[in-house]
């Protein structure tokens, strides 16, 4: 199977575009009213299947790396994406 491994850094940025990148990507839990309500943010990479290797490495698979991409461009983090073959299915 084709995919894509997507390496970046975050450390050229402060702690405030960190976590937006991070919530953009990963989604957070919103709460509201003294945390009387919740409300789950979805990220991208909770709509697309992927395989997060450690901070700042995700596979996905070869169609849905664009979305992950423009996203990081997005925030002004430059990726660097690599074409990989696996040999199973290992995405959530």
């Amino acid at each position: 199977m084709k995919a894509k491994l997507i390496v970046y850094k975050l450390t050229n940025l402060d702690q405030y575009h960190k976590v937006l990148v991070n919530r953009s990507l990963f989604g957070f839990t919103d709460n509201s009213n003294n945390n009387s309500y919740h409300y789950k943010r979805k990220g991208i990479l909770e709509e697309i299947p992927n395989f997060r290797l450690q901070k700042g490495a995700v596979i996905v698979r070869k169609g849905d790396h664009l979305r992950v991409i423009s996203t990081l461009r997005k925030h002004k983090v430059k990726p660097k994406v690599f074409d990989i073959s696996i040999k199973q299915q290992i995405f959530r």
